[in-house]
């Protein structure tokens, strides 16, 4: 809406735009944008461009800009066991396998408790941390890295991060390293009290977050392999929705219009990021399309994204506008 609401103001000021902007509403990103690689392959014409800005970010616990030159990929799979045709009486547990115990069997085989990833090859085609990526990082500062987390703790109620990091160290793990998570296991009866069942059917949903470049179709192989190889036959794995990583050069000229107008607009000079930890279609507009490409915003900090309540400010809302215009504006001049 900030970027309508720039055009609106270009329109009702009778001015030109400073370039020709063409504006994507895509309404499918929460589940992995499963219909915009075909627009994006059906209308690669029409979308022919110097670069990309989603404006998708926001303002970091300073109230400074946000802005990633990359986001993670990720894919999303489903674990489906089913041992008996239905539930049971749980004194049969010595005769009738448990499909939640191997479930957990099959879950707990995919990473160690350090959080490295044990299925074959995963790490094969990582390309990341550059120089340039941790370069941009120092930056940044250490105190700003070591307020982030402290900021992140203290949102979560949390005391500790896994593994203890801290500082650089933290957001190194964030944004460099590929995760495997757990985003909903469930088996038998789960309300309120005790019912002695034996489950039939258990389920888990998974999502791993890929770093610069590793490609979800491969990794899905591999993630099969390992299950086969594990004896983890029995186990259904669905493919529920994937994207590639993405990643834009600091040298690129969006780039270098964006801080400039991410500093002219709120005074202060921006949080330049080499990746997200998020994941977004990104990689469409840079390998499909063949853009440099930067995602920032104007929401505020800690606006409980992906939560309830999720919220932006009158104020952050305005001040997206003129960010929206000086991109425009600023792009023009490099």
């Amino acid at each position: 809406m900030a970027i309508i609401k720039a055009i609106e103001s270009y329109r009702a000021l009778n001015l030109n735009l400073p370039l020709n902007l063409k504006v994507i509403f895509e309404g499918e990103e929460e589940i992995g944008s499963p219909n915009l690689p075909k627009y994006i392959e059906n209308y690669r014409g029409r979308l022919k461009a110097d670069a990309a800005v989603c404006f998708d970010g926001g303002l970091d616990y300073k109230g400074r800009p946000r802005i990633s030159l990359g986001l993670k990929g990720i894919l999303y799979v489903e674990f489906r066991c089913k041992t008996a045709k239905t539930d049971g009486h749980s004194s049969l547990a010595p005769l009738i396998e448990n499909p939640a115990w191997k479930l957990i069997d099959a879950l707990r085989s995919l990473k160690n408790e350090g959080g490295r990833i044990l299925i074959e090859g995963w790490y094969d085609d990582i390309k990341v941390p550059t120089e340039e990526d941790i370069s941009l990082l120092k930056e940044i500062g250490e105190e700003d890295h070591k307020r982030s987390i402290e900021e992140l703790k203290r949102h979560f109620g949390v005391e500790n991060l896994l593994g203890n990091v801290e500082g650089l160290e933290a957001i190194k793990k964030l944004i460099f390293e590929p995760t495997c998570n757990i985003a909903g296991l469930c088996s038998g009866y789960t309300g309120q009290g005790s019912k002695t069942v034996l489950p039939s059917e258990a389920y888990a949903k998974i999502d791993f977050r890929l770093v610069y470049d590793q490609n979800p179709g491969k990794l899905f192989k591999k993630l099969k392999v390992h299950m086969e190889t594990r004896g983890f036959r029995g186990i259904e794995i669905k493919l529920l929705g994937s994207l590639e990583p993405s990643k834009t050069p600091a040298s690129a000229p969006i780039v270098k219009a964006v801080k400039m107008a991410a500093e002219k607009t709120y005074g202060v000079k921006p949080q330049v990021a080499p990746m997200s930890s998020g994941s977004g279609p990104d990689y469409l507009f840079t390998k499909r399309l063949g853009v440099h490409s930067v995602w920032t915003g104007c929401s505020p900090p800690f606006s409980n994204a992906h939560a309830p309540n999720e919220f932006i400010t009158k104020k952050t809302f305005l001040d997206g506008i003129v960010y929206v215009s000086l991109i425009m504006e600023q792009f023009t001049s490099i």
